[in-house]
């Protein structure tokens, strides 16, 4: 009898600690049992491809309390607009939690290691050089520490709803730099597309198959990216250019203390990369785009400048 007693007793405490730890783990991987509300000491980054959205994680990942991830969540089997909101959500208390315990966390890099760019610096078709994989970041974290994850189509599509409940920042560059960098490398861009683009917009999706030119597409991607960038506070949206000419130093909005220099910092936007032809091609295009919303960021006179200096190139 007292055996059996001794058991349930025992079974009861058993059932109680269960009980606790998933109460506990329930609140850790959502904030007040909601899915979309947003994390504390987390910020979206964001911005167009091939802009230096990759170049900014390192940067900011070199920053005291600060931690820049580079595309961490995969998006395999995303279903609808609202899991892609959720997930986000899910992964950022995640990547918190492993980061103040193992100092880790997924990221596309290289050789286990942040990198600046995903491609090789080559002339022609660049061959990728990242892959998602878990990277330490041997530094000291505060539980107060700010968490930057970057994510170019996913959070660009989710932008309208993540602006509600986070700090949404977005990386730009020169349009015409941009377009060449999409035409040295492989992905979605680069074949007039975006990734998940017909689960989370397939009203846009039925627009782009409509278009039958390449750079038509490419140019339709662009304005949808700069509209949608249009809409956050002017100072959340943040050149290339600024990030270069000031060494870093553009980003002390973003972090909120005193950036730290610690890479040296050089212009792409004009290189042996970028084929000459093809430039002065996409140049003439959007330099006739009149209502494209590359205008909202930068003047036709610095595309012009850009564009002249292919065109003094031998052919």
């Amino acid at each position: 009898m007292f055996v059996r007693i001794e058991f349930f007793c025992i079974k009861a405490i058993f059932d109680l600690m269960m009980t606790n730890l998933k109460t506990f783990l329930k609140k850790w991987f959502t904030t007040d049992g909601d899915k979309t509300s947003a994390v504390p000491n987390s910020v979206i980054l964001t911005g167009l491809p091939r802009a230096g959205t990759t170049l900014t994680c390192k940067l900011l990942s070199e920053q005291e309390n600060i931690i820049g991830l580079n595309e961490p969540i995969a998006w395999r089997g995303l279903r609808s607009y609202q899991e892609g909101l959720e997930r986000i959500n899910d992964h950022l208390n995640r990547f918190r939690h492993t980061l103040l315990t193992e100092g880790k966390a997924p990221v596309r890099g290289k050789d286990g290691k942040v990198t600046d760019n995903h491609f090789e610096r080559t002339e022609g078709a660049r061959k990728r050089v990242i892959r998602r994989a878990e990277v330490y970041f041997d530094k000291p974290l505060t539980a107060d520490f700010k968490l930057f994850v970057k994510h170019n189509s996913v959070f660009t599509q989710l932008l309208p709803d993540l602006m509600k409940t986070y700090p949404c920042y977005a990386i730009i560059r020169n349009p015409l730099a941009v377009l060449g960098s999409w035409s040295t490398v492989t992905i979605p861009v680069s074949r007039g597309t975006m990734r998940h683009l017909d689960v989370l917009n397939p009203k846009m999706q039925r627009q782009l198959e409509q278009m039958g030119d390449l750079l038509e597409r490419q140019l339709f991607l662009l304005d949808f990216y700069l509209e949608r960038y249009a809409e956050l506070q002017p100072d959340r949206v943040i050149r290339y250019e600024s990030v270069i000419d000031t060494q870093g130093q553009v980003l002390e909005g973003m972090i909120g203390q005193p950036y730290m220099a610690h890479t040296i910092l050089e212009s792409k936007n004009v290189g042996t990369v970028y084929d000459r032809d093809q430039m002065l091609k996409m140049g003439e295009a959007l330099l006739n785009s009149t209502d494209h919303h590359c205008w909202s960021f930068y003047e036709k006179e610095e595309v012009e400048q850009l564009y002249q200096l292919y065109e003094q190139q031998p052919g």
